[in-house]
């Protein structure tokens, strides 16, 4: 694994939000964002309400994008954040299939007793974010696309002359 890789691999791991784009039923991009984990397939799982609008947007139209940022808190230049960010679509995991317990096991290793809660609650689904395409941004002039079985092929995106 080449050193940009790892580190954007330990990127993605430290976050624990994402920020979500999805397309309303007026075609309207809409922001939001929710707690995830990420499987090592480079998929990322999140448990949402039924109630919240970017839920039904996912459920309606599979297309996403999705980005993780650093905290601002963490940032000398704020023009040049480092984020990771995902184009791909969305996969409803039905209750009764095996990997959803795996998966709400994970997110309660990860976010406590909460997930019991949330679980408990009928309109609660988990959504799993395939991605398509990716980039990988660590600061200016160091941008990254990602593609292959995992996102384990990694390419410096390059200014053409």
């Amino acid at each position: 694994m080449s050193d940009i890789q790892a580190e954007q691999h330990e990127f993605r791991q430290s976050c624990k939000t994402l920020v979500l784009a999805t397309m309303n039923d007026e075609q309207w991009p809409e922001a939001s964002y929710a707690p995830f984990i990420e499987d090592e397939a480079g998929n990322h799982y999140i448990f949402v309400s039924e109630l919240a609008a970017h839920t039904q947007h996912l459920v309606d139209n599979k297309k996403v994008s999705w980005m993780l940022i650093s905290d601002e808190q963490n940032t000398r230049q704020f023009f040049a954040r480092q984020r990771f960010t995902c184009m791909g679509h969305a996969e409803v995991i039905a209750r009764n299939a095996a990997e959803f317990e795996v998966r709400l096991e994970q997110m309660q290793e990860r976010f406590g007793e909460i997930i019991d809660l949330l679980k408990g609650l009928g309109d609660f689904q988990l959504l799993k974010l395939v991605p398509k395409r990716a980039s990988y941004v660590r600061g200016f002039g160091q941008a990254y696309t990602l593609s292959g079985e995992g996102l384990n092929q990694i390419e410096h995106l390059k200014r053409e002359a």
